[in-house]
């Protein structure tokens, strides 16, 4: 069975697409993907010290495959995320795990400002999803004790002392808000001045931990700005080379609504907007308040691919329904 698999693979195109593994029952085991098909299935037929356990047991339950070519690598690796989370394949652990995904609310209902870590997103100040393996009860700490929301913390008092002036809740509005819709660095910074106030106090021990918070924060936002720029960020034109063409997309608030395939020539003698008009939808999408945990990974695949892809164009648009 393995070596007429094999023979398969053999005769795959040299094409970017997805691949679907299947066992004796036909049940999807594993969804994949690859800039050439030929040459990434067929190495699964081939002995290799590199598979890893859990590579060797699907390679083992494999029964057969079924391959869907595509125009360009960053389809390919949107696609392969829609079918895993369509099929939750078992050996698929990157995109088919839901429930790590939370957000992080900012109250400001009641007198007190809180925050608070949801599974499920509130209507208000809400945002996400983020992955837990980010610390997201970390974030919520620090936050705290920064802006002095939580004053039974333990922590939060032991640095009490030489503390700045508590701060009024506008501005702590203000500055929590913008972190989490603009990216603004007021909470870095504002760990910066506690960190050198410390440092001058000679307070070491809390000068350092206010600097891996600082950290920490730095990390957090840095990770997550794909996110906050495509909840900010409407309507963008992307456009890939292929070959001797162009693919563009049109994107809004970091999702792919349609696209297509021109020659170079073609799609030199028009204007991005123009582009948009072409295959813009029937009907204005509705504005995102909060991305569902599914899309967050369409979302992080588009951007990564497009920071690591020189030869990628975006272009910022006007609402080409206006």
């Amino acid at each position: 069975m393995k070596n007429n698999l094999k023979e398969q693979a053999r005769n795959l195109p040299l094409a970017p697409g997805v691949y679907l593994m299947k066992d004796k029952h036909g049940a999807i085991i594993y969804v994949g993907k690859a800039k050439k098909l030929r040459e990434r299935v067929g190495s699964y037929f081939v002995k290799n010290k590199q598979h890893s356990s859990k590579t060797i047991r699907m390679i083992q339950q494999l029964n057969s495959f079924d391959v869907i070519e595509v125009d360009s690598e960053l389809d390919a690796l949107l696609l392969e995320c829609q079918l895993i989370q369509e099929c939750r394949p078992i050996y698929n652990r990157q995109m088919n795990s839901f429930e790590k995904y939370k957000y992080i609310e900012i109250n400001m209902e009641k007198e007190d400002i809180s925050i608070n870590i949801r599974t499920v997103p509130t209507k208000k100040n809400c945002f996400g999803p983020f992955s837990t393996n980010r610390k997201l009860s970390e974030l919520k700490q620090i936050l705290e004790n920064l802006y002095g929301l939580n004053q039974k913390n333990y922590w939060q008092q032991t640095f009490s002392e030489n503390a700045m002036p508590q701060l009024d809740s506008k501005t702590v509005a203000t500055e929590l808000l913008g972190a989490f819709t603009q990216n603004n660095q007021l909470p870095q910074n504002r760990l910066e001045e506690k960190m050198i106030v410390a440092a001058e106090n000679q307070s070491f021990e809390k000068a350092s931990k206010l600097r891996e918070d600082w950290q920490f924060l730095t990390r957090f936002f840095n990770q997550n700005t794909k996110l906050i720029l495509a909840s900010q960020t409407n309507w963008q034109l992307l456009s890939i080379p292929i070959g001797s063409k162009i693919k563009y997309y049109l994107i809004y608030q970091g999702l792919i609504l349609n696209s297509r395939i021109l020659t170079k020539q073609t799609f030199s003698n028009y204007t991005s907007s123009e582009l948009a008009k072409k295959i813009l939808p029937k009907n204005k999408p509705e504005k995102i308040q909060q991305f569902s945990k599914e899309q967050v990974d369409f979302i992080n695949i588009l951007y990564g691919y497009i920071n690591r892809h020189k030869e990628c164009r975006l272009v910022e648009l006007t609402d080409p329904f206006a």
